[in-house]
């Protein structure tokens, strides 16, 4: 019996310690992933974790793959999980979005997804 109850105390430790140490994963974006919509003078990314700004970005491309001005990177408030960046006015068709976050325990995460803006 006592190995046993060893055991699952074990585990549970190993487990907790294993989502001490979670990446910062997109949860949701606006505009949303895939989406089309009007354009947005706002993007803004949703993390699981919070994150460190001085080691992440943000960049989007147009269907081209010419950069667009991301400008005023910060933080939704005080909430170190919402990462907001100003827009210039987008023209209707495709972008894409590449970030990359640095969350608050140091694992870095990256990825893509593309919107589109309607006419």
């Amino acid at each position: 019996m006592r190995t046993h109850s060893f055991s699952a105390v074990l585990f549970s430790l190993l487990a907790l310690n294993g989502s001490a140490s979670a990446h910062a994963f997109l949860l949701k974006s606006e505009p949303a992933v895939g989406a089309r919509a009007a354009a947005p003078k706002t993007l803004r990314l949703e993390f699981s974790e919070g994150v460190e700004l001085r080691f992440s970005g943000v960049e989007v491309t147009n269907a081209s793959g010419m950069p667009i001005s991301v400008e005023h990177v910060r933080y939704s408030g005080n909430n170190r999980k919402v990462v907001l960046a100003d827009l210039p006015a987008l023209s209707p068709g495709s972008y894409r979005v590449k970030w990359h976050v640095v969350s608050v325990d140091t694992h870095r995460s990256e990825g893509d997804f593309t919107f589109a803006v309607a006419l």
